[in-house]
């Protein structure tokens, strides 16, 4: 499991590309987390107890608006949101029909303004049978992890009655 969030990873997103100066002030954390129960057999020996649906707060106390263009800002918080639209599919099961940011930004002077972020969040709550996992589930031992998807990049279709692929005789 990789132990990131998806507010760990965007946290880590805007840190790495945005400017140090502005990142001083900055805080990231979960607000109003709730869980769904949601069960599912994912495959793989994988299931899904639940969906953990929170909101991302991205706060900046002090954001230097004069030195860092605050749609530097916006364009990654985009870039990030549509580079992770596969895990967003989980927003219609909890609920989130508007998945845009919230913005409130209040100016403290003339070069620095509070900035706060509100991000809705949905991420599978998943477990695999490990045995030296901490997690009893139906007899076994489990351990969490990420949903691991594998994807078949060709296939052989045999019709009904045949014996070669994609000939019926």
């Amino acid at each position: 499991m990789s132990d990131n969030s998806q507010l760990d990873s965007l946290t880590g997103f805007l840190n790495k590309f945005m400017p140090a100066r502005a990142m001083q002030s900055f805080t990231s954390e979960m607000a109003n987390l709730k869980t769904i129960p949601a069960a599912k057999e994912l495959g793989l020996g994988q299931v899904r107890l639940s969906v953990i649906r929170y909101d991302a707060e991205l706060i900046w106390e002090r954001f230097a608006y004069r030195e860092c263009d605050p749609r530097l800002l916006m364009a990654l918080l985009e870039v990030w949101l549509s580079a992770g639209e596969e895990k967003r599919e989980l927003f219609g099961f909890v609920g989130i029909t508007n998945a845009d940011p919230d913005w409130d930004i209040e100016l403290i002077d003339e070069e620095t303004a509070i900035v706060a972020v509100t991000v809705p969040m949905a991420e599978a709550l998943i477990i695999v049978p490990d045995e030296a996992g901490n997690i009893p589930y139906q007899g076994g031992r489990y351990r969490l992890a990420d949903a691991e998807i594998w994807t078949a990049m060709s296939a052989l279709v045999y019709a009904p009655g045949g014996d070669v692929p994609g000939v019926a005789e």
